[in-house]
């Protein structure tokens, strides 16, 4: 029965893509670009891995995923990856180069099966 369960979850899940998003206030606006331009560059990485990027500016429609994902009123820039699960994978204050992203998405478990399937 667990096993049943499992299983359905991860197909569920299967279809959900990983996300990045990018908390950024005015002076993490030049980190939000650069950060943009990084995976602008890398597209085809980007689509391989399945990779919804969003970004966010305080605001009051944004306030929600402000709250949600505990960015400080400190931080200029904040990125974090959501796997397919939803949940928090990593989290950084700087800009992130795209092999340390796509190098920390191929070691996840569930990366690992979608490469063995092509």
């Amino acid at each position: 029965m667990l096993f049943l369960f499992q299983l359905i979850f991860l197909l569920m899940i299967q279809d959900q893509p990983r996300q990045v998003l990018l908390f950024y206030k005015n002076d993490g606006e030049v980190l939000l670009k650069k950060q943009l331009a990084e995976f602008e560059k890398n597209d085809a990485g980007m689509k391989d891995r399945d990779i919804k990027v969003m970004s966010f500016k305080p605001s009051s429609e944004n306030n929600d995923q402000f709250k949600k994902w505990k960015i400080k009123e400190t931080d200029s820039f904040t990125f974090i990856l959501i796997g397919r699960d939803g949940g928090e994978k990593y989290r950084s204050g700087n800009f992130v180069l795209h092999q340390d992203l796509f190098g920390k998405i191929d070691a996840m478990p569930m990366r690992r099966s979608e490469i063995g399937k092509h």
